[in-house]
C-alpha cells in the first residue's frame, strides 16, 4: 500500500477469512485500518452473538455488511434494526450494544 491509500478490501473475502471461531463469544473482530484518527474494524458474528454495552472514545459508525443486527443505543426508546447495506452513526461516549439476529458481519469505524 502507498502512503495515500490506507487500505483496500473485498468484504466478501474478508468476512470468509475472518469468520467467528467456535469460542463462547460467537464473534471475531479484526482491525483492517488503524491510524491516529481512524480505526476500521470488521466484526463477524454467529446468530445470537452479542457485543455487550460499551462506549467508544470517538464517533462511530456501524455498517451492516451481512445479516440482521439489533443495535441498542443509550438515550433512545427503541432498538435500531440494521440490515445489510444500512449504517448507523453514534456520538462519542454513548453506551451501545450490538446483537446478531442471524449470522452477520459489520464494519465498525471509529473516528
Amino acid at each position: 500500500m502507498s502512503e495515500t491509500i490506507l487500505g483496500r478490501f473485498d468484504f466478501d473475502s474478508e468476512i470468509e477469512r475472518f469468520a467467528p471461531g467456535e469460542g463462547a463469544s460467537g464473534r471475531r473482530a479484526e482491525t483492517l485500518i488503524k491510524t491516529d484518527g481512524l480505526r476500521v474494524v470488521l466484526v463477524t458474528m454467529r446468530a445470537g452473538a452479542a457485543l455487550h454495552e460499551h462506549t467508544a472514545p470517538g464517533p462511530i459508525t456501524i455498517q451492516a455488511l451481512r445479516g440482521h443486527l439489533t443495535v441498542s443505543v443509550e438515550g433512545t426508546n427503541e432498538e435500531q434494526q440494521l440490515q445489510s447495506g444500512q449504517l448507523i452513526a453514534i456520538a462519542p461516549g454513548v453506551r451501545h450494544a450490538v446483537r446478531a439476529q442471524d449470522a452477520a458481519a459489520f464494519l465498525l469505524t471509529i473516528g
